[in-house]
């Protein structure tokens, strides 16, 4: 169904989450943005480029849904896991971590190694996915089934995918937060 009030909730955490990266993760150093707490950590920089691998890893079919050319596959239409991967998703993505995950290969941060002008290209990225959702508000977000862009048999519908990836955002960015707030965290 066409669910104004539920987009219009899901963009007000995407601004929060977004007015979050502005006020705990801007007035930072290079040093600091790129700094880890161990080898197997990420640093700010590192979380925050997992997450704009992962939302514009929908933007292709996410234009296609808000310009109207949208067609979804036989197995999108059929497939009887829908509901499954969509609540197993919501669950997994809380933004408070019940359990640490590892990443899919395909969303991993590449580099840690990036200037201060990568918190800004975040939030355009960020700014430009929830462009997006907003234009979702006369799209039956229920009946509009995706497929995963990691796991090609996952199928959800468009409601459970914004969701599941706003929570995504929070949890991400409050890892990042926990970052800058270890002891062992670089002074400016």
């Amino acid at each position: 169904m066409k669910d104004e009030l539920f987009i219009e909730n899901i963009l007000k955490k995407g601004q929060a989450a977004k007015d979050k990266v502005l006020r705990e993760l801007s007035p930072i150093s290079v040093e600091q943005l790129n700094w880890k707490p161990s080898t197997g950590s990420w640093s700010i920089a590192e979380c925050l480029d997992h997450l704009l691998i992962s939302d514009s890893s929908y933007f292709a079919v996410l234009k296609e849904i808000t310009e109207g050319n949208y067609k979804m596959t036989r197995w999108e239409k059929f497939s009887p896991l829908t509901t499954l991967w969509g609540n197993t998703l919501k669950h997994q993505l809380q933004e408070n971590v019940r359990r640490k995950m590892t990443a899919p290969k395909k969303l991993t941060p590449k580099t840690s190694n990036k200037s201060l002008d990568f918190i800004r290209t975040h939030l355009e990225n960020l700014d430009l996915f929830l462009s997006y959702i907003s234009k979702c508000k006369e799209i039956d977000i229920d009946k509009t089934i995706i497929t995963s862009p990691t796991i090609r048999i996952a199928t959800y519908s468009l409601r459970d995918a914004f969701q599941f990836l706003i929570q995504h955002e929070h949890r991400h960015i409050n890892q990042a937060i926990r970052v800058k707030e270890n002891t062992a965290f670089p002074k400016k």
